[in-house]
C-alpha cells in the first residue's frame, strides 16, 4: 500500500473550502460527518485499529468524498455509498490482503 507523508489534515476548513462553504452554522454536522467517514471507511476496509490509515492517499479521499455526499445530500434519504468511496474501499483491501 502506498503512504504519503506530510498530506493535509481532514479538518472542517479543509471540508468547507471543498464544498465552498462560507460561515459557521454548520461545523458541528461537519465534524460530526467527518468522524463518522473516517470510521465508516476504516471499518469497512478491516477491523483492525493497529493500522494508521490517515497516512492512505485513497482512505483521505474516501473520507473526504464520503463527507461532501453525506453533507451535499443532508436532506435526502440517502441508501447507497456513492460509487467512488465504495471504489476507494475495495482498492484498499486489496492491498492490504
Amino acid at each position: 500500500m502506498t503512504e504519503e507523508k506530510d498530506l493535509p489534515e481532514i479538518n472542517i476548513d479543509s471540508i468547507k473550502d471543498a464544498l465552498r462553504i462560507d460561515g459557521s452554522q454548520d461545523d458541528l454536522m461537519i465534524q460530526s460527518y467527518i468522524d463518522t467517514a473516517k470510521d465508516y471507511v476504516a471499518s469497512a476496509i478491516t477491523n483492525s485499529s493497529d493500522i494508521d490509515f490517515m497516512k492512505f492517499k485513497k482512505y483521505r479521499l474516501a473520507v473526504i468524498l464520503l463527507v461532501q455526499f453525506w453533507y451535499s445530500n443532508c436532506t435526502t434519504d440517502m441508501k447507497q455509498t456513492p460509487y467512488q468511496v465504495v471504489s476507494l474501499i475495495q482498492q484498499l483491501r486489496g492491498e492490504l490482503w
